[in-house]
């Protein structure tokens, strides 16, 4: 149950009892949880006792290990998945796949109430789940539109939405704030992102895009190509090239494919290595940023900080504190060559 604390009141109001007796709930933390469970709601959600509010957890790892979960979503709530690291998946709902192969950052995918889960990682991930009330989606329809609705309403597919994404993040922010300034701040992100979604639903159905999806076999090898090119310079011609590809053809087919643009996917994949390479070794930043392809530590600083929200000394030190992702663990890992080759192999596995 949500904590609760006991208050007093005296009333100058004759007709009213000289003593008032109410309980308040206590401001709950709005701190995002790391899941025990892959999905797991967190302690508290969805008590009577507490307005509707969308509550984020949390799914990571740096493990480049296979791993296979599933969940089913809570009859009373959706919840959205708005993935935060490259990763590698095998991902399906009621029995349906929805996604098999690399998935970007910034993908995102709504499940409905009461559907079965399941998903199988293929090495690092990072997952941030939003679970969202169907009371709160009434409610805001109610007030806005003055109907209500029942819930999302999306095509079982993996969808991308930049400002989705930039909330998600933006809620990870609430944990810097903290206190009851923190929580008010989770809580309109987390009715900004209901807003959002719904307005995404509303939308009229995206024009096909003009320019065709990379072929899977082209962008295997193009995949296979960066990340075996992480430490030294590569040029969007090489990477093009790896695909069979001319520089103009290739760079438009791989956004489709991907979302990113083949320079942002680059960057992306050295930042993630980056990560791994801060949490499970003792390098200085020095080498680490020499490492995974950087000219300068500058650099790799402004770019480590754009992407994942800190600087590098900083992120390496809240990792100490994190209790999902076990240093000891992490540095055998990491420092292993076998598991780097399988974690490579398993991010083309099924492009």
């Amino acid at each position: 149950m949500t904590p609760t604390q006991v208050q007093t009141a005296s009333t100058a109001d004759s007709n009213a009892p000289t003593n008032v007796t109410w309980l308040e709930p206590m401001p709950r933390t709005c701190a995002i949880e790391d899941e025990p469970r892959w999905r797991a709601c967190p302690a508290g959600f969805g008590e009577a006792s507490e307005p509707p509010r969308v509550i984020g957890s949390r799914w990571r790892s740096l493990e480049p290990r296979v791993r296979e979960v599933s969940a089913e979503t809570r009859a009373d709530s959706h919840v959205a998945a708005i993935v935060l690291r490259n990763e590698n998946v095998l991902f399906s709902v009621s029995g349906r796949t929805v996604h098999d192969g690399v998935v970007t950052a910034g993908a995102l995918h709504v499940t409905e109430p009461s559907a079965a889960t399941r998903c199988v990682f293929r090495g690092p991930y990072d997952v941030l789940h939003l679970h969202i009330p169907n009371a709160l989606i009434a409610e805001i329809c109610r007030d806005f539109s003055g109907r209500e609705v029942a819930g999302f309403s999306f095509q079982p597919t993996l969808m991308r939405d930049a400002t989705t994404e930039r909330l998600a993040r933006a809620l990870l922010a609430a944990e810097r704030i903290g206190g009851s300034y923190g929580q008010l701040y989770a809580d309109n992100v987390g009715i900004a992102v209901v807003t959002r979604l719904l307005s995404l639903q509303q939308a009229a159905a995206p024009e096909r895009p003009k320019v065709a999806e990379l072929a899977k076999w082209r962008l295997k090898r193009a995949i296979e190509f960066i990340e075996s090119s992480l430490s030294r310079s590569v040029s969007l011609a090489d990477i093009a090239s790896a695909a069979g590809l001319t520089r103009m053809h290739f760079a438009a087919q791989f956004k489709v494919a991907t979302g990113l643009r083949p320079h942002e996917y680059l960057l992306r994949r050295r930042i993630e290595r980056a990560q791994e390479k801060l949490a499970g070794t003792s390098m200085s930043l020095v080498d680490v940023a020499l490492s995974v392809g950087f000219q300068t530590q500058s650099h790799f600083t402004s770019v480590f900080t754009r992407l994942v929200g800190s600087p590098p000394r900083a992120w390496r030190l809240a990792q100490e504190h994190t209790p999902a992702c076990d240093l000891k663990k992490r540095r055998a890992s990491r420092e292993s060559a076998l598991g780097r080759r399988a974690y490579a192999a398993s991010l083309a596995t099924s492009a």
